[in-house]
């Protein structure tokens, strides 16, 4: 492949479409992104035990969370594994959130 042609295929790329460098920093980012969420989400478990204030909806926002990346990632793959995995976390998440609900009222 020659210069030109190179050039060409650069050019005839949409402006809004990602190359793989930019895919990849998305993705670690995404993943380091639900990392701190979990460090967060321990901490204030810990901070609301203490309170003696349930704190079973800091997980349910959580899985909620994490159900929406799969969701997203079956939206743009189509594998059933994503699906699968998105309606379970967000399953898990509305059940964390039921409990939550019934412990509070």
């Amino acid at each position: 492949m020659n210069k030109d042609e190179v050039l060409r295929r650069a050019q005839d790329k949409a402006p809004n479409k990602m190359d793989e460098m930019e895919l990849d920093i998305l993705n670690k980012g995404c993943k380091i992104g639900v990392l701190t969420g979990l460090i967060v989400c321990v901490i204030t478990m810990v901070i609301k035990m203490f309170a003696g204030v349930p704190y079973y909806d800091v997980y349910a926002i959580y899985c909620f969370m994490v159900g929406a990346q799969w969701f997203y990632k079956w939206s743009r793959l189509k594998t059933k594994r994503d699906l699968y995995l998105g309606f379970s976390w967000c399953g898990l998440g509305a059940g964390i959130f039921i409990g939550y609900l019934t412990e509070i009222f």
